[in-house]
């Protein structure tokens, strides 16, 4: 029974389901519902469409679904199709040129230009045609001094909107596009130039289609002889028979000057090469900006100039170079150096005491003058380019000890690159040095200072590029520091050296900066003893302590920090070292030393000098007749008589 019931419920509501995507939409609308009456999407969605002089066809014969899906997530709009499959279902491609051999870019996202369900403008256009056209084509193409008829009557006048077999989105071939203006034959055009037939000619090449600097729609630079015949027989328009030779009958043909330079296209006779003959955009009548111009043979000169290190006069090649010949080398203007320096400050000139030697002489030789990938347009980077000169330096060096601004080549960071004071060092002293190690500097304010230090002058102690010895100092620590510091370091017959004194290793205890402790040293005493001692710093911790191993300068109450005539590192003999505090001759020391005389006891061997888990700081493992206090057991009289 419970399957039965169980397989009645299932096929239920597959009924169901099938029912509900088989039946109208009106069959899932629920009843009592403002849907039981078989409302419009427009119920809810008045505003759609309303207000606009244009309303979509399907919007307005209220068919939403050719369109939209009825149902879907609440607030997306869900689309039948994606554009343009679902204009195209209307819309046949073909007829709106679609098909065409030169599109308008976007045609794939119909709604940029069109508004889906309605709009005030023709073919429900999102905004005004010319508006919306100049949306996306603006600029001073558009905004010259002479603005071309068509253009203020809107771009349809000239251009088709969808698609076109012509170049531009032309309605025809270009020429033939102004001849349905302007007539080739009709005599106002043919007497507007100077009586030549420009039939078939290429309109652009003087006139740019939307607007000019000059009248007639001419281009900025104008060839200032404009009597066509001048150039152009028979008033047929047909190019010059002698071609660009016809340029030498006005102008000179370039030579090349003694010892300078000719452009290979002047030289050549090819004038045509860089310069149109009526008109240009770009004076003087260049057939591009300068920097296409010549970039069509200097491809790689271009590169540079719109490199990350451009030089920017590069941007205009003639404020550097002539365009015909020179009496420089490379078409210069000027010779090289003087030319640099119109721009520039000539080191020469600047009063410092020391010249770069490169800087007197060709710029070119560290720098191009173009542009390049480096900074300072750098030919090279800097350990390259100023090793050129300076092989001993930095890395070039061989030393194990690189200074990091030369082992990263950043010579600039502390030399001036062209003049300025002794060794062409940016500062003097600390103040150089402080552009990286400020913070260094700034934390030893107000602390006690190392002479040279104070002084400011680091190359007393460092050296600026490369060294032997690690932190770049002139020689190593126990030479350097003997200089000013007559300290004994070598262990002495019989007595003893701290080893880092003995390995020359001063700043193993010593700050070579500033310091707030005595002696410059880098901790407390006692702190910095337990830098290397810890074991002892640990007993001196959780035992009782002798009192001047636990003062804060307590290690040398006892002990030399360098070297000692005796062993330990003692300042003087063992025994001696304990009287300086213990009074020997006083009868309690006596009595408690079975009246030994207090020179001839080595206290060590009962007593441990730092720290001990017992009273009166005796060596922890006793023998139990000492640890009973029973002298009498081993010594004969308890007068000092031996065992």
């Amino acid at each position: 029974m419970v399957r039965t019931a169980i397989r009645h419920r299932v096929l239920t509501c597959g009924i169901v389901f099938v029912l509900a995507f088989a039946l109208p939409a009106t069959a899932q609308l629920k009843k009592g519902k403002r849907f039981d009456k078989g409302s419009s999407c427009l119920e809810c969605h008045e505003d759609v469409g309303k207000g606009f002089r244009v309303t979509h066809d399907p919007l307005k014969k209220g068919e939403c679904g050719s369109c939209h899906k009825p149902h879907g997530l609440v607030g997306a709009l869900r689309l039948q199709k994606e554009e343009p499959d679902l204009c195209l279902d209307c819309h046949d491609a073909g007829s709106i040129d679609l098909n065409a051999r030169h599109v308008h870019p976007n045609t794939d996202n119909c709604s940029t230009c069109h508004a889906p369900h309605g709009s005030d403008n023709q073919a429900l256009l999102v905004s005004p045609a010319a508006q919306l056209c100049r949306d996306c084509h603006d600029g001073d193409g558009f905004k010259q001094q002479v603005v071309h008829a068509p253009v203020a009557n809107g771009c349809k006048s000239c251009h088709v909107r969808h698609g076109s077999p012509h170049e531009g989105m032309l309605k025809s071939e270009r020429e033939a596009l102004c001849g349905s203006c302007h007539s080739g034959q009709a005599g106002g055009f043919r007497s507007a130039h100077a009586g030549v037939s420009v039939e078939g000619a290429d309109c652009a090449s003087c006139h740019p289609p939307h607007s000019a600097a000059s009248a007639g729609l001419l281009k900025a630079s104008v060839h200032p002889e404009l009597d066509c015949a001048t150039c152009h027989e028979d008033g047929n328009g047909a190019a010059p028979a002698d071609g660009a030779a016809i340029c030498l009958n006005c102008h000179d043909m370039p030579e090349k000057p003694a010892g300078g330079s000719i452009h290979p296209p002047a030289a050549a006779g090819d004038c045509l090469d860089c310069h149109n003959p009526h008109t240009s955009d770009h004076a003087p009548l260049l057939v591009a900006s300068q920097q296409m111009t010549c970039g069509t043979c200097h491809d790689g000169i271009v590169d540079k100039a719109a490199g990350p290190h451009a030089h920017p006069v590069a941007l205009e090649c003639a404020n550097c170079h002539t365009g015909h010949s020179s009496g420089q080398n490379n078409l210069l203007v000027a010779e090289a150096r003087a030319l640099c320096v119109s721009c520039h400050d000539d080191p020469e000139q600047s009063g410092d005491p020391v010249i770069h030697p490169p800087a007197t002489g060709d710029c070119i030789d560290c720098h191009d003058p173009h542009g390049s990938g480096l900074r300072g347009m750098l030919l090279a980077e800097q350990v390259e380019l100023c090793g050129d000169c300076h092989s001993d330096i930095g890395t070039l060096s061989g030393m194990p000890v690189v200074h990091s601004p030369a082992a990263t080549g950043s010579c600039s960071s502390c030399h001036l690159p062209h003049s300025g004071p002794d060794k062409l060092v940016r500062a003097q002293g600390a103040e150089l040095c402080r552009d990286c190690h400020g913070a260094m500097l700034d934390t030893a304010e107000g602390l006690p200072k190392h002479g040279p230090f104070d002084d400011g002058d680091c190359s007393t102690c460092h050296v600026p590029h490369a060294s032997e010895t690690a932190g770049l100092l002139v020689e190593g620590q126990q030479a350097l520091c003997a200089n000013c510091h007559d300290v004994e370091t070598a262990q002495p017959a019989g007595g003893s050296s701290h080893k880092p004194a003995a390995d020359g290793r001063c700043s193993a205890c010593h700050q070579p900066h500033a310091s707030k402790n005595n002696a410059f040293l880098n901790a407390k005493p006692r702190a910095l003893c337990a830098s290397c001692h810890g074991a002892l710093e640990k007993r001196l911790t959780d035992e009782v302590a002798h009192a001047p191993a636990a003062d804060t300068d307590g290690c040398l109450t006892c002990h030399s920090p360098h070297v000692s005539r005796n062993p330990g590192l003692l300042l003087e003999p063992a025994t001696a070292t304990c009287l300086g505090c213990h009074d020997g001759d006083e009868p309690d020391f006596g009595k408690k030393h079975l009246g030994f005389a207090a020179e001839s006891i080595d206290c060590r061997s009962c007593h441990d000098p730092h720290a001990s888990p017992l009273t009166g700081m005796l060596l922890p493992v006793l023998h139990p007749p000492f640890a009973e206090g029973d002298c009498a057991t081993c010594h004969g009289d308890t007068e000092g008589g031996r065992p």
